[in-house]
């Protein structure tokens, strides 16, 4: 579904393997600390004047992912808060 696009890259293969093969734990990076890390870019950004809008949104998606329950699993299942339950 991705392949030739321009999101055609290792990274996004490998957390989409991870999903299909529902493998999301142990995390190497998890989604709270994914959302955290995110919330410290935008407050960081907003410290110097910078919107950093699509930051947000991720830490948004990852916030989402974490209160469906995924928050401790790799950073590739918010893959899931793709949908409204």
């Amino acid at each position: 579904m991705i392949g030739g696009g321009p999101l055609d890259m290792g990274y996004l293969h490998a957390k989409a393997d991870l999903v299909r093969q529902g493998r999301l734990s142990p995390a190497s990076f998890a989604v709270e600390t994914a959302e955290k890390d995110a919330r410290l870019i935008v407050a960081a950004g907003a410290d110097h004047g910078v919107r950093l809008d699509v930051v947000a949104a991720g830490a948004e998606r990852f916030r989402r992912a974490a209160a469906q329950g995924h928050g401790g699993q790799d950073m590739g299942a918010s893959y899931y808060a793709s949908f409204t339950p």
